[in-house]
């Protein structure tokens, strides 16, 4: 599970300006029950693009893993094979250097 402690609560105003970071890196996406593999396009400690062979629905909750970290949130937006996911707590620092690092 990703620490996510210490890092304070951001809100809708400023997830807009969050840094976002390129990369391709694999994640595991689980939604319902279901499993399945995808890609990180980008991220930022607000959330991430995402890519998977699953069109997901806009509105749906999905747990993320990746370098053995984890985290959830809610798919924002789709389109296609993309989709925009809002992370329920900002990832922390180290947490998004270790995703970055490792992609």
């Amino acid at each position: 599970m990703i620490d996510q402690s210490r890092t304070p609560a951001v809100n809708a105003e400023q997830r807009r300006h969050t840094a976002r970071h390129k990369m391709f890196g694999p994640v595991t996406l689980r939604m319902g029950g279901i499993e399945m593999r995808g890609h990180f396009l980008d991220l930022s400690t607000a959330g991430a693009l995402a890519h998977c062979e699953t069109s997901l629905t806009p509105g749906a909750y999905v747990t993320v893993e990746a370098m053995g970290m984890e985290a959830s949130g809610r798919v924002m937006w789709a389109q296609g094979k993309r989709f925009g996911i809002q992370f329920s707590q900002p990832l922390a620092d180290d947490a998004m250097e270790r995703l970055i690092r490792g992609a």
